[in-house]
């Protein structure tokens, strides 16, 4: 399913329109038209509008992963990855990417080694090193 269908299924489940849902996020409707027939794609701002206002889990918007919308309480979470997506001029692939890492708990894990690195943890340096070894032996 594309992004655009996955905008009209979002529309279709709060029960609004193209121009409503343009209304509330403070954007002409012909954008959302454009995103909905794959002409463009959202941008950071668009999908930062739609979380804010709609609680739209953007994972599932630009992936089709998880549920559609997710609780207020992770807000600070998605905010914050929209911000590093445009702090690092990230692509939506890359976003995707950077999600997938942080919800992974092996990726997750190599991340935080490289986090007690940075701190002088030599005993998380050669964790690092043995777990990447292995995946260089999994991938020769």
């Amino acid at each position: 399913m594309s992004i655009g269908k996955r905008i009209k299924d979002i529309r279709a489940s709060l029960h609004i329109t193209a121009a409503e849902m343009a209304d509330k996020l403070g954007i002409p409707m012909r954008t959302i038209g454009s995103y909905e027939r794959e002409e463009a794609q959202p941008g950071s701002k668009f999908l930062n509008a739609l979380f804010e206002k709609f609680h739209v889990n953007i994972n599932w918007l630009l992936s089709g992963k998880g549920n559609m919308f997710i609780p207020v309480k992770t807000e600070i979470d998605i905010n914050y990855i929209v911000k590093l997506q445009e702090r690092f001029n990230l692509t939506q692939e890359e976003l995707l990417g950077l999600i997938d890492i942080l919800e992974s708990d092996a990726s997750r894990e190599m991340v935080l080694k490289f986090i007690e690195i940075k701190k002088g943890n030599k005993a998380a340096l050669e964790s690092l090193l043995f777990n990447l070894q292995g995946i260089k032996a999994i991938y020769s």
